[in-house]
This record gives structure tokens, sequence and C-alpha cells, in this order.
């Protein structure tokens, strides 16, 4: 990726773009890459930064010119010869509520450049907040996060500097760097070699151990974010699911996409999936079993959080959480309950139009994106999700997630008796699966796996409470707590039971079924039901 974007930056600069906008955090690495294009291009590079000024070859070229408007007038100057101007710090200067002096100042020193200097003026910023009178002379490029290979070469170089010092262990095969690599992938340089060094202090040395050290330094880089949060899967897989056949089997047949193989054979990786459902049925829980079962790092993407950001900032944010979950790549991106982020898209009515440029940068996103990236979002109400997010392309598959049949609640009562370390054996498994379903409750309502999983815990504290008020101290939960803990439940399907039978009526016509069955759901009839399970 850093080769395309210097390969980007070459054909701009031969084009004679005036101004190339980098967004990005890593000022230093940036300026080590336009060092490198300089010199590709016989182009001198003069830095500005606001407490040094015009800088050549590391030497200030006027102390006067931190002041920008003279800064600006020598670089009119200066441009008649092969330059590239990178002006750093520059951003309060520039935006929209800037002095208009300095703006037409820049956009007339832009306009001299394309009219026949042969310079060109480039942009680092951490934030991107262009006012209108620049909008047309700004080209607005992403510096890419270091990828592997450069991820690799900062651990060698970083490991080099302490190579051979007493007291110190450093391990530099290529199993170990290439460990510390996949674990790093995602971080800027700065914050990789943060993390080396808080690994070297606390171990006194660099080994494969510090792999753990790494990920949770990650975890906690990601989470500074705010938008983006580092879910932890180790301890969850598909067979903590109960039921859902027919998703698991998609999303198990799917995982070999990301082989060598695969690409070798023409299969591209797959984009996504949206799941859409009855709540507490086992969206989310599906989004971080999957993550194990693919053995991919999971990336929760808070959409709120964005749409509630600073006007000017949103933008920024939704594009750097972007950039890192195509970092570290192959990955999974969760978007959890997306409909509430989304709905009301396009009313522009107190943003200017913000919360519509996210949309539009996420659904090109998740259509052109080059990373294996795997979108995993779930959706509890379709009504409010835009008409643009569902149509082939952004989604290679929408499911929806019903309640659970009597099969799958058997599933789910014995997964989670099994999490209490009891024998299911020892319980009424059918009796349960009755006093859960439609025979108890009437036509059309069941409970779900989360009101199931509460029952059973509701149970278990009933069965304690009884085991100290009789001092029994042989009493243990049984199948009667169990059923007396779900009667007491109100079930989700009775009291939200129009939204429910709106979602199977959208259901039948435009989403394949999460589960496998062999007899009709309420809203579709049995032919139905069987053709729109998937073959495998």
């Amino acid at each position: 990726m850093l080769q395309d974007f210097i390969e980007e930056v070459g054909y701009l600069i031969r084009a004679r773009y005036s101004i190339l906008y980098i967004f990005t955090q890593e000022e230093e690495r940036a300026l080590e890459v336009f060092q490198s294009i300089g010199a590709q291009l016989n182009k001198r590079i003069i830095i500005w930064t606001a407490t040094k000024g015009l800088i050549l070859d590391g030497d200030e070229l006027d102390a006067k010119s931190t002041d920008f408007r003279i800064a600006l007038e020598m670089a009119e100057d200066l441009a008649k010869e092969p330059t590239l101007f990178v002006w750093c710090d520059l951003h309060p200067f520039i935006r929209g509520s800037s002095s208009p002096i300095y703006i037409r100042k820049f956009r007339e020193f832009a306009q001299k450049i394309r009219m026949g200097f042969p310079s060109n003026s480039v942009i680092i910023s951490p934030s991107i907040e262009i006012p209108i009178e620049l909008q047309k002379e700004i080209t607005i490029l992403d510096l890419p996060l270091p990828e592997l290979e450069e991820v690799k070469q900062i651990i060698v170089n970083f490991t080099d500097a302490y190579k051979g010092r007493p007291g110190i262990m450093i391990d530099q095969t290529p199993e170990v760097i290439e460990a510390l690599a996949r674990a790093a992938v995602g971080l800027t340089r700065s914050e990789i070699e943060n993390c080396l060094a808080k690994a070297l202090v606390k171990n006194k040395g660099i080994s494969d151990s510090d792999v753990s050290t790494i990920l949770e330094e990650k975890k906690q880089i990601i989470r500074k974010s705010g938008i983006l949060e580092y879910i932890s899967t180790e301890s969850l897989n598909l067979d903590q699911i109960g039921g859902l056949d027919n998703l698991k089997r998609w999303l198990l047949k799917r995982k070999a996409s990301y082989s060598t193989e695969a690409r070798e054979f023409g299969i591209q990786w797959p984009k996504g999936v949206l799941l859409v459902g009855v709540p507490g049925c086992g969206k989310s829980l599906c989004a971080k079993s999957v993550a194990t079962a693919w053995q991919m790092p999971l990336l929760r993407l808070d959409l709120g959080r964005v749409f509630a950001g600073i006007v000017g900032s949103s933008e920024a944010n939704i594009r750097s959480a972007l950039a890192m979950c195509e970092a570290v790549s192959p990955s999974i991106v969760w978007i959890d309950e997306i409909e509430k982020a989304l709905s009301g898209i396009g009313s522009g009515m107190s943003d200017g139009g913000v919360a519509t440029r996210i949309f539009g940068t996420l659904l090109t996103w998740m259509q052109e994106k080059k990373s294996p990236v795997f979108v995993f979002a779930t959706a509890n109400k379709i009504e409010q999700l835009p008409a643009e997010l569902l149509r082939k392309g952004r989604f290679d598959e929408i499911f929806f997630v019903d309640l659970p049949t009597p099969e799958e609640r058997a599933e789910i009562i014995k997964i989670h008796l099994d999490r209490l370390k009891r024998h299911n054996t020892v319980f009424d498994i059918p009796k349960l699966v009755e006093a859960s379903g439609e025979a108890f409750w009437g036509e059309g309502i069941r409970l779900t796996g989360a009101e199931i999983e509460y029952s059973i815990h509701e149970g278990l504290m009933d069965a304690f409470s009884k085991r100290v008020s009789e001092g029994d101290h042989e009493r243990d939960i049984v199948t009667d707590d169990i059923l007396q803990a779900m009667r007491r439940t109100v079930p989700l399907a009775k009291s939200r039971r129009l939204e429910v039978e709106q979602l199977r009526t959208w259901a039948k016509e435009y989403a394949i079924r999460a589960s496998l069955l062999n007899e009709a759901l309420p809203g579709f009839t049995r032919e139905e039901a069987v053709g729109r399970n998937i073959d495998f």
C-alpha cells in the first residue's frame, strides 16, 4: 500500500497538481516518505513549521518565515526552482474560520504553481478542515499505516540498537520478527516503537513472549480512538451458538476464501454479512464467535460515536478508523445495531450534511475496499436502514435470525447448563423446550436465546436462595427452578409481536434464514422454508 501511495503521489506531482493534502498522524514518517519522493523526482524539499519557518536541508532559511504570510512571499521566489514545499502545522491557518488573508495568499500561491512554477505544495495534517475557497485546489490522500514488511523493518531497526548490550536479550530470528510484526500491524511507527520499548523495559529483552504485550498495548491504542474497540474472543467459538446452522455453514465455507490457494483460484475476499432479526437471538455472539473460528482480530466500529463527534472531525475520524481496519487485515469489523446510527441519514437538518458524507464514505469503502476486511453488521429494525445499504455489493448476504426453533432451544439450554458445569442429562430438556416455546406461550411466541439464558441463571439464583433458607447443602438447581423462571418471563416476542411479524414478512422476500428447518416457521410455507435453506 505504501508503494501504491508513493506511485500515486508521483503521478500527481508530475501532473502539476498544486496542493496535496496528506492526512496522517505520522508526520515524521510522512516527511521521510516525501524526502524519498523528492529525490526520485529531482526536487528539493523545503519544510515549513510554525516554530522554525522554512527549512532547507536542515537549515532555517529565515527566522521571520515563522510568519505564514512572510513564508508564502519567500516561497513564491523559491518555487521558481523545482521544489516540494511540505507544510506542517498549516491546518490552523487555512481552516474555514482562519483569516481570509491567509486563505487568499495560499490560494494565489497554488494558482502560480499551477500556471507555471515547477513546484508543488504538500500539506501534512492530522485533521481535514478545508475552506470552500481551497477545495478545488486540494487533492486529499491518506498515508497508509505501515504494512507487514515495513513493520518487520521497524522492529529490526529498533532491536538492532540494543543487540549486544549487557543484560539485554534480543531474539531476531525470522519467526520472532514475523510474530511480533503480525501483532503490531495496524499501529503507527511511533506506537510500534513505544510497544517495543515497554517490552524491553519490562522483560529486559525482545522475544516471542512479547507478542502478548504488544497485543495488549495495541488494544489500548485502538481504544483511544473512541471509535474502534478491539474485542477479545479467545473464549468463544461457533459451537457455543445454539442453532443458526445455515449461517454457521455459510461462514465456515467462506473461511477458506482468505487462503492463497483461493486467491489463485480466482476467489475474491468476502465483503461481509448483515444479520437482521429479533433482539437476543445471538447476532452479536455470532460476530464474536466467527472471529475465533476464522482466527482474525475483531474490531467493533461504534458508528454512533462517529456521528456524535464534532463537526469537521467526524469525517477524519471515520477515515482514520477505516484505515486502521484495513491495516490490521485480514480482520473482521463488527458494527452492532447499525440502524441506530444510520436512521435519518440524508436530512442534514442540524449537521450541515456531515452524517450523509460519513455514510457515503462508509458505503464507498464497503463497496471498493481492497484489503480483506469482513464487515459483520447486525440490525434489529430493518425499516430504519437506508435503502443504499441493502443493495447487492455492500454485503455478500443478508440473513434473518428468527426466534429459536425447538431443536435450537434444546441446544441453547444444554450450552448454558454446560457453562454452569451441570450435567444436562439430569434435567428434563424436552419439558424446558416446551415451556420456552409456542406450546406454552401461544402461536408465534417463543423465548429468545437471551431469555433462555436469563431464565437458567434466575433458576440458579432461586435454587441457591432455597439452599440457604432451607439449610439444605445438597440442594442444587433442578428443572422446576428453571421452569418457574421461564414462566415469570415476559417474552419479547409477546411484547413486540407486531415488530416480529413485520420482520418475518420482510425476511420472506429479502433475506435468507439463519436456521436450517425441517418444518415451516410462522409466516413461511413449508415450500418456502425448505427452499430458502442453503445447499452445501
